[in-house]
């Protein structure tokens, strides 16, 4: 499997006792594309960076996931993002940004359509979020959607997570629209409960089966409850969740890479949901979203 994930890495803060935060690196589609990486995909990342010691160190941070760097472009006006993980005593977490100065955002302003397009091309697979679409502008977006639209036409699989983070957006309406209209290009489609109740959308099955006939979409609960329309029925699967939760950072993440690994080597969806919620349930009984790499065994996850 050869993979690009778009988005953003950014400096994550996670609180491992009282006062005192651990460093690290991630991002939605970063985390994907780091257990894509260690599920045994060929995975590379596209996004853009400043040229500061955090910005080398987080290049440096994803080559040593064996994770493609080569199409990080360098802004050196900007740099990284920053988020700080706050976990109530559930693992459930509160997110607090600084990003108005990432480069990641800059993007599709700097980089040639046209040679984007041409990197795209080379891989089987593009993986992108509603967090992806939140952190660029219209045009850039109107420029995105129009590279997703060529990449279709050379018959690359488009995953897509909506991933709803309405404090990105500029109003629920222009989140509403734009993650709408991306997710009807993808083949495969992953959301909440959450996702779809935060942009208003209340009659999930239905909205699942208006738009996207023919496709996959995952629908997954805080409960363990996760559903899968599959071209064009219902299968409705119950999970086990962990009794004790220490961060559910990055668990959507993991789950979501484990699943795409496993269906795109031709297992079947029961074998793709129960591997890939165990890896969602390890990877809760850590702080941050990406585990230690000795507590990663991908024989576990791999059918």
């Amino acid at each position: 499997m050869r993979i690009c994930s778009i988005g953003e890495c950014m400096i994550e803060l996670s609180n491992i006792e009282h006062n005192i935060f651990r460093q690290n690196f991630a991002g939605d589609t970063a985390n994907s594309a780091i257990y894509l990486s260690r599920l045994g995909a060929k995975s590379s990342y596209i996004s853009s960076t400043g040229k500061d010691f955090l910005s080398k160190k987080m290049l440096k941070f994803l080559n040593d996931e064996k994770v493609k760097t080569h199409n990080i472009f360098m802004n050196i006006n900007k740099t990284l993002g920053l988020y700080l993980i706050q976990n109530n005593k559930n693992g459930e977490r509160n997110f607090f940004y600084w990003r108005s100065n990432s480069a990641a955002r800059t993007l599709l302003k700097n980089v040639n359509s046209k040679n984007l397009f041409k990197q795209i091309s080379k891989y089987n697979a593009i993986y992108f979020s509603g967090i992806t679409l939140s952190i660029y502008d219209q045009k850039s977006n109107e420029k995105f959607y129009k590279i997703l639209k060529s990449l279709k036409d050379k018959n690359i699989k488009i995953y897509f997570d909506f991933n709803v983070r309405l404090n990105n957006w500029k109003s629920k309406t222009i989140a509403l629209q734009t993650i709408i209209k991306f997710s009807r290009i993808a083949d495969i489609i992953f959301m909440t409960k959450d996702d779809l109740n935060n942009l208003g959308l209340r009659n999930h099955k239905s909205i699942i089966k208006s738009n996207y006939n023919k496709k996959i979409a995952v629908l997954r609960s805080s409960n363990g409850e996760v559903t899968v329309y599959n071209r064009d029925n219902f299968e409705k699967y119950k999970l086990h969740l962990n009794k004790k939760v220490k961060d559910t950072t990055g668990c959507g993440d993991a789950f979501n890479a484990c699943f795409l690994y496993n269906y795109f080597n031709n297992k079947n969806i029961k074998d793709c949901i129960k591997f890939s919620h165990e890896l969602g349930k390890t990877v809760a009984k850590f702080k941050g979203a990406i585990i230690p790499k000795q507590n990663f065994n991908p024989k576990l996850y791999v059918i």
